[in-house]
């Protein structure tokens, strides 16, 4: 059931339940008059009361995501470690691999990516996202529609953000 219609049901059934009430004890049209704006009252009081429930548990999502917010990137339900420095936009090499199906060491990824890899904090593969397009252009097997799929969210949803808030900056 939708919510309009849930809404009008519960309205319904508060205003029926106060006038039953009220012809109960036998009042006129005062009480009648009376009970319709207590029923409007109450009606608008749970409406109100349930969108404010609504927004306070948006601002307590929106809280306790700020620090993940524009940071997580998945592509086909493999996670990918997206890092931007601020001059260049950084892709795992392990998500890259595990996408592309590969199983190869690190070291051969680097290698097909000369002077365009690092490693982070932690010693993990980070390769430029723009050095990552090229070679999946490039690749054998680059006719695939997984790799060129890819390659378009790698351009549209990390290289393309990231030109527009270093850019801005």
């Amino acid at each position: 059931m939708n919510r309009p219609a849930l809404a009008a049901l519960v309205t319904a059934a508060v205003l029926v339940g106060l006038l039953a009430g009220l012809s109960q004890l036998g009042g006129g049209l005062a009480s009648l008059v009376f009970s319709v704006f207590l029923a409007l009252a109450v009606v608008l009081a749970i409406v109100g009361g349930l969108r404010a429930l609504g927004w306070s548990k948006d601002k307590l999502r929106e809280h306790a995501w700020r620090k993940e917010e524009g940071r997580y990137h998945a592509f086909a339900g493999v996670p990918l470690q997206v890092e931007d420095d601020g001059r260049h936009v950084w892709l795992g090499g392990a998500g890259l691999l595990r996408v592309l199906g590969r199983r190869e060491p690190d070291d051969v990824l680097a290698a097909r990516l000369p002077g365009q890899w690092r490693r982070d904090a932690q010693g993990r593969l980070l390769l430029r996202v723009d050095a990552v397009v090229d070679y999946l252009g490039h690749m054998p097997g680059r006719g695939d529609p997984r790799v060129q799929k890819l390659r378009r969210y790698l351009e549209r949803d990390v290289l393309f953000p990231a030109q527009e808030r270093h850019r801005r900056r």
